[in-house]
């Protein structure tokens, strides 16, 4: 299966469009990072996957699909720094 199917299959297509336009600044990495991880720990489990991107936050959703089809873009999330 492709990534584009994957992504397809986890987000909607609104959350897709969302994902394209998201800013850096916007993202919440712990809360991608935690969710990312357990996204793994479901591997081979597809249905699961769904229910548990179906369950979170949207504003979660569209970052992991971001992070899912964009890796370069956690470069810049990387380089946020508050001040």
């Amino acid at each position: 299966m492709s990534l584009h199917t994957e992504l397809q299959t986890l987000f909607s297509k609104a959350t897709i469009r969302q994902a394209k336009k998201l800013a850096p600044e916007q993202v919440d990495a712990l809360a991608v990072n935690k969710v990312a991880g357990a996204l793994l720990r479901l591997k081979g489990k597809p249905e699961e996957q769904a229910r548990l991107v179906q369950a979170l936050q949207p504003s979660t959703a569209v970052a992991l699909c971001r992070w899912l089809a964009d890796s370069a873009f956690w470069g810049l999330v990387g380089g946020i720094t508050k001040h």
